[in-house]
């Protein structure tokens, strides 16, 4: 009988069938990192990017000068 070594919750996660997950990063205009290792075409990943950028980084509200602030 073989010795099996017993795997950690971090290496279950990490098993794909002998495939290596691909990792996806996003670097977003505000200076966020983002990264996922879902199996995604590239249009997939394309799109989770827009997604972080529209919810992490919002276009600022007020771009004139400050004087008139209450």
């Amino acid at each position: 009988m073989k010795n099996l070594k017993k795997l950690s919750r971090s290496e279950l996660k990490s098993l794909t069938g002998g495939r290596r997950p691909q990792t996806w990063i996003a670097d977003t205009s505000c200076g966020l990192t983002a990264t996922t290792t879902q199996d995604w075409t590239p249009q997939q990943a394309s799109e989770w990017r827009e997604r972080v950028e529209k919810i992490n980084c919002p276009p600022p509200t007020n771009s004139g000068p400050s004087t008139h602030l209450a």
